[in-house]
């Protein structure tokens, strides 16, 4: 699935979508325990539906993802140094304070109404993101 993502450069905000523009309706938002520049919005069913990003966390928006699938997004290749769960959903950051915020997973699937994929689509997933990381450098 293609995320609808923003970016407003003269005031350092983001969205990500992560669920279609029109799915659900949002119950409430809240910001992350762990990092103060990233607020999820959450829709009635519990999951994240968005996720508004401010600040220095809103800078990874100015890069294209190096990799998007049905289950997740990454803007850079950086290592994970810390996780974060929130209804469904593994925030991955780059430093161990998390901060520097390069993507998530859906870990739930069936909160997102996500078919597990095959090992012939995860090979096909995996070659598409070594691809994508070999070209940018």
């Amino acid at each position: 699935m293609k995320r609808t993502i923003t970016y407003d450069q003269t005031i350092d905000i983001g969205y990500i979508y992560l669920l279609p523009v029109g799915i659900g309706t949002i119950k409430e938002t809240i910001e992350l325990d762990v990092n103060e520049c990233v607020n999820a919005d959450i829709d009635k069913e519990g999951r994240v539906a968005g996720l508004e990003l401010f600040a220095e966390e809103a800078e990874v928006l100015k890069h294209v993802p190096v990799y998007e699938d049905e289950l997740s997004l990454r803007f850079t290749d950086q290592d994970v140094l810390s996780t974060y769960h929130l209804s469904g959903i593994e925030f991955h950051f780059s430093t161990a304070d998390y901060k520097g915020l390069i993507g998530f997973t859906i870990v739930e699937l069936h909160r997102y109404h996500v078919k597990k994929k095959t090992t012939k689509n995860r090979f096909e997933w995996s070659k598409r993101f070594f691809q994508a990381i070999v070209s940018l450098h």
